[in-house]
């Protein structure tokens, strides 16, 4: 059983979730044009994931963390703790090639979700490096999906 939130933790959360809507496509184009350094600077590694719209086939990007796993990137389907998974998970479950920018690099990339047994440990390490992601837990009686990105071969 989960513990609740409490009304400051609500409230911060409805605020980042509608300021990441609000300010998606800035804070694209601003990770670009510093080639992720803001990520950086925020002390997390972030990524820019283009994918290609389930519905509309266009092509959709937006800034996430990332947390390394070897050579694999794994993505966290919070969606700040939303009820629903966000739009970027049902995009690379319907079309699993993307593309990432990171660090100035673009990288061709094929997402699969991670499955339960291996998601437990991985969401261990998630925790230990990023303690905030905790709170997303609590705030959806969703299971939160893990999705591994690993590099394309030509």
């Amino acid at each position: 059983m989960t513990t609740a939130l409490s009304r400051k933790e609500r409230v911060g959360l409805w605020l980042h979730r509608t300021l990441d809507k609000r300010f998606s496509r800035l804070s694209v184009a601003f990770f670009r044009r510093t080639a992720g350094g803001i990520t950086e600077r925020a002390g997390v590694d972030g990524l820019v994931l283009t994918t290609t719209g389930r519905k509309s086939g266009k092509q959709r990007s937006v800034l996430l963390q990332y947390f390394r796993d070897g050579e694999d990137m794994l993505l966290v389907a919070a969606d700040g703790g939303a009820a629903h998974h966000p739009g970027w998970y049902h995009n690379l479950m319907a079309q699993p090639a993307a593309e990432v920018d990171v660090a100035g690099a673009s990288i061709a990339v094929l997402a699969e979700r991670v499955g339960e047994p291996e998601a437990d440990g991985l969401w261990r390490q998630i925790l230990e490096r990023s303690p905030s992601y905790e709170r997303y837990l609590r705030a959806t009686d969703r299971a939160i999906p893990l999705v591994r990105l690993r590099r394309r071969s030509a």
